[in-house]
């Protein structure tokens, strides 16, 4: 019946889901510091009419610091990066102790690509002896961004343990009832869905070598880690390793303010209940571009080649050997500092080598938000961020397969819901609390389940 390769492959999918949200703490928490969009917010025609009439104010009130920082701020907005920098300097000539004011002095010139001139102002807002926490956090992330671009190899990455707790670990059906050649069977014990705990941990690694052009153009390598280990259902237990890297270029430059092109090679190995599953290679293209203000888009296409082998443990293994392409893109649109929302579709076509009835096309659309906000319990000036996702999957599998029921052909609709909320200790350091909900709907009951899971802990950025 091909029982333990199914629990395999739902062991590594309730992995991946559980790696995804690992991964999507919070865009803030895992990306270089956001830099704000030009005209982000108002019309661009009601923001220049308030820009003109701000400079109008600042030539009447030259030394009136709101003044002053109110044009900085509309000044960025519609992109006068040099007139946003002019005004905030002469802030600096009436009361050099502004901290804030040197912060964004230094994000500034960093936009501008004036490295050396941007670490200074940093470094001076640090030496400050009245810099508010949340200045010297977002200070201290930039001098670490500047870092990596005054040297052409910068490393960064995320350590992440946590408890997670699944009332469907093995992600079993709920009843015993199941097909088998087309009839009614009865699935033993060991194989319906259990409630369990287990420890997760991951590590993400990101190496970047700069091409020193000025812009965006380096060789990025990625490494990920994640495994997990159940208390009672070693079933559940995965471990998978990832390694991609490939030189990232920006294209149109000097026309258009953000676009990226990376091609990419790859290749990673999983094991299930610490039994060789698959080992993976493949290659592709991610595209990033900048649509509009506030508005980016990101687009990975994707070919792998996947290898299982038949093991004692999984005998029928190689069923599930194939070639997949697949490609996913994401919008994500920027309202303000505090939240962004996000769109997510993917289409992915895998076929299997010797097994028809295991080739499938799966389609998926979701999308979610990011929210952040005042801590509002442990006075670390650093906002707390709430994600949350939701997305569909549909999977069409192009055979029916005779050892389940040779006359039904296999459908799966999938939900995912996931919601996270990321509490920081300080610049480094975040305590993570997740909860989320799988339901699978199947044409054959065999693969139905459902699984609710809580997961808790403490990552740490390097």
């Amino acid at each position: 019946m091909g029982v333990l390769p199914h629990f395999a492959r739902a062991a590594l999918c309730a992995a991946l889901i559980a790696w995804g949200s690992l991964a999507a703490r919070g865009p803030a928490l895992a990306q270089a510091p956001a830099t704000p969009s030009p005209s982000s917010g108002p019309s661009s025609s009601a923001l220049k009419q308030e820009y003109d009439e701000a400079f109008q104010e600042t030539m009447r009130k030259p030394a009136d610091l709101d003044v002053l920082f109110r044009f900085a701020g509309l000044a960025t907005q519609i992109g006068d990066l040099e007139g946003a920098i002019s005004a905030l300097e002469r802030m600096l000539l009436i009361n050099q102790n502004l901290p804030r004011v040197r912060l964004e002095l230094g994000v500034l010139y960093f936009r501008l690509g004036s490295y050396e001139v941007a670490r200074s102002y940093l470094e001076s807002a640090l030496r400050s002896p009245t810099v508010p926490a949340d200045v010297r956090s977002r200070a201290e992330e930039y001098l670490a961004e500047v870092a990596g671009k005054l040297s052409p190899s910068s490393l960064a990455g995320d350590v992440f343990f946590g408890w997670r707790y699944q009332s469907n670990a093995n992600l079993g059906p709920a009843g015993s009832r199941v097909l088998l050649f087309g009839q009614p069977a009865s699935l033993n014990q060991a194989g319906l869905g259990t409630a369990d705990w287990g420890a997760v941990s991951s590590l993400q690694v990101r190496h970047r070598w700069d091409f020193g052009h000025q812009d965006k153009s380096a060789l990025e390598t990625q490494f990920a880690a994640y495994a997990n280990r159940q208390f009672q259902v070693s079933a559940a237990n995965v471990s998978l390793l990832d390694l991609t890297t490939g030189p990232r270029f920006q294209i149109f430059n000097g026309r258009y303010e953000d676009i990226s092109l990376r091609p990419f090679v790859t290749g990673g190995y999983v094991w299930v209940n610490d039994t060789s599953y698959y080992g993976s290679w493949g290659g592709g293209l991610e595209g990033g571009a900048l649509l509009a203000s506030g508005l980016r888009n990101d687009t990975v296409l994707l070919f792998r080649r996947q290898d299982n082998q038949d093991t004692s443990y999984l005998p029928a293994n190689s069923q599930y050997r194939g070639t997949s392409l697949s490609a996913n893109t994401v919008f994500q649109y920027e309202i303000g500092s505090s939240l962004v929302l996000y769109a997510v579709g993917s289409v992915q076509r895998f076929t299997a080598d010797i097994a028809p009835w295991q080739s499938y096309s799966l389609y998926g659309v979701g999308g979610g938000f990011s929210f952040r906000f005042p801590d509002p319990l442990l006075r670390t000036g650093l906002p707390w961020t709430i994600n949350f996702s939701a997305t569909e999957q549909w999977w069409a599998y192009d055979q029916p397969d005779a050892v389940v029921d040779p006359g039904v052909l296999r459908f799966q609709n999938d939900t995912i819901l996931s919601i996270v909320l990321a509490v920081p200790f300080d610049a480094r350091t975040t305590f993570s609390l997740s909860a989320g909900r799988f339901v699978r709907g199947a044409s054959i009951p065999n693969y139905e389940f459902e699984n609710n899971s809580f997961m808790f802990g403490v990552n740490w950025r390097f």
